[in-house]
């Protein structure tokens, strides 16, 4: 699954990669959690546009924006299959930028977090779904993230892992005209696995209200949030 993501990327580097100006309240987050607004990039009828989405898509039948039912992620093996997700898989389609995501991975004792990140230091574009939802004269724009098996040299952490477009595959994602799932299952092209790195990260992490550049950083043994090695014995 992916419940945590991260993105620093400056407006200027946004608009030259994703081809679209982005929302003017960019700013760096390095530790984005459900139910906030995200970026997201959409295609139009006069080309690609940027725009901010509440992470967590409300089904069909929501009849409030606080539907238990929403979902922050979406199996791309179903979601054209699924109630949930099928109309908004079929018709609403975007790319979430993020410069890295969060998975921890269990063990015998604490989870352990891990960044996970292009090798090269250049932006993801996640596979999304988005939809619409009208309450009354409210309406509320929410989200998904599609995922998919984890590659091998990152299943050590985490069996799932988000839908990390190659870029050749972002017309065909969001192209608005394309509605057969044939199509659009083979749009979904991941990113080749050589291009992934994993690194892990402070347990500060866990904490929703910690959002600073240092969540992202190889964790050593000063930094905030370590775990404290046991003394070993003297004799």
């Amino acid at each position: 699954m992916c419940g945590r993501f991260a993105l620093y990327l400056q407006a200027g580097a946004f608009a030259e990669i994703f081809g679209c100006t982005p929302p003017e309240d960019l700013a760096p987050r390095y530790n984005i959690v459900p139910d906030g607004g995200i970026v997201a990039v959409v295609q139009g009828s006069e080309g690609r546009r940027a725009g901010r989405l509440r992470w967590g898509l409300l089904p069909p039948w929501a009849e409030t924006s606080d539907d238990r039912g929403r979902q922050i992620n979406a199996r791309s093996e179903t979601v054209f299959e699924k109630p949930t997700f099928k109309s908004a898989a079929l018709r609403h389609r975007c790319l979430i930028p993020a410069s890295g995501f969060f998975e921890w991975q269990k063990g015998g004792g604490a989870s352990l977090p891990y960044f996970i990140h292009r090798s090269d230091g250049a932006p993801i574009a996640m596979a999304g779904i988005w939809r619409q939802s009208w309450f009354g004269d409210t309406s509320v724009a929410s989200c998904a993230i599609l995922t998919m098996d984890a590659y091998p040299s990152i299943t050590g952490i985490h069996h799932r892992m988000p839908v990390m477009l190659d870029p050749v595959a972002w017309d065909a994602w969001l192209d608005p005209s394309t509605r057969d799932p044939h199509l659009l299952q083979r749009a979904l092209q991941p990113l080749p696995e050589a291009l992934i790195a994993a690194h892990e990260v402070s347990r500060a992490v866990n904490s929703p209200a910690n959002d600073r550049p240092d969540l992202v950083e190889p964790m050593t043994e000063t930094t905030p949030g370590a775990a404290v090695p046991e003394q070993g014995a003297l004799f």
